[in-house]
């Protein structure tokens, strides 16, 4: 078994583009293509992070005595490729500002309660701002809560890219039905939580429901990747299942504390179609 027949076959079993594995080891695209076609060799400063990327070694790989079944090493399925360290270590840091700010922002407005009033001239409601809300209104720091949003979903974001490099393992089996029902439910939700904390305590039900429709949905999105026999692959998979709904979970807080419904809603449907768009880029198979 040549070396190009190797790395195909590796490439492939971790759902990888090309591109993907020559951003991994920094070359270029045509690089790869190179290899795989068996018209060049990595070189010796290339062929070694090759080997520890796909968790082989490069006797194996170089000896064409040797086949698919002699590997000396089999693939880590808890280690993550160095590759990958620098998008978690980014995606943590961002994420933990994001998150810890926005933790922040909720203390000091359960410390220093405000309440906000807005009577628009012409009209015969009175909005009172209370909590949350009213503590940013009345600050005027709304930007600074969506600012360390912006960071939460950032951080979310660069999380989820290893699992998105092998979106072809990944895209199969990501449904983007029980995806949108975690939207819509998670919006949900969040709309009722703020009608109740307005006093409307008959909407009750209809929270426990979403509240319950959004648990389904999730469940069944993580658990759509089950049935995937490579570890990685499954791996990346729930790993974007799960940010996912985070990410969405974020925007929920943003609807529930603070009444964002509109803002929120484009919210969660661009992070729906950024997120399905990424895995699929409209052309890869898909499961509803």
């Amino acid at each position: 078994m040549t070396f190009a027949e190797k790395l195909l076959r590796l490439r492939r079993r971790e759902g990888l583009s090309q591109e993907a594995l020559a951003d991994a080891l920094g070359v270029s695209r045509q690089a790869v293509s190179r290899w795989e076609q068996g018209t060049a060799l990595p070189d010796g400063a290339k062929l070694l992070p090759c080997a520890k990327y796909f968790g082989v070694s490069v006797d194996w790989l170089l000896d064409e005595a040797r086949g698919w079944e002699d590997q000396a090493e089999q693939p880590s399925a808890g280690a993550p490729a160095s590759g990958d360290r620098k998008w978690y270590l980014a995606g943590g840091l961002a994420t933990g500002a994001g998150v810890t700010g926005l933790v922040v922002m909720g203390i000091l407005s359960a410390v220093f309660p405000a309440v906000v009033s807005e009577a628009p001239a012409g009209v015969e409601w009175v909005h009172v701002y209370t909590g949350l809300a009213g503590f940013l209104k009345l600050h005027g720091v709304e930007w600074l809560f969506a600012l360390w949003a912006a960071a939460a979903l950032a951080g979310l974001w660069l999380l989820a890219q290893p699992a998105l490099r092998r979106r072809e393992g990944v895209a199969a089996r990501f449904s983007r039905r029980y995806a949108a029902g975690v939207a819509a439910a998670l919006y949900g939700v969040g709309q009722t939580a703020w009608y109740v904390q307005l006093g409307k305590t008959r909407d009750l039900p209809l929270l426990v429901l979403f509240l319950a429709a959004a648990a389904y949905c999730a469940v069944r999105l993580f658990l759509g990747f089950g049935g995937e026999a490579d570890l990685r692959r499954r791996r990346a998979g729930r790993i974007v299942a799960l940010l996912y709904t985070a990410a969405q979970g974020i925007v929920l807080l943003l609807t529930a504390e603070a009444g964002f419904g509109l803002a929120a809603l484009v919210l969660q449907v661009g992070i729906y179609l950024l997120c399905t768009g990424v895995l699929t880029g409209g052309v890869l198979p898909r499961r509803n």
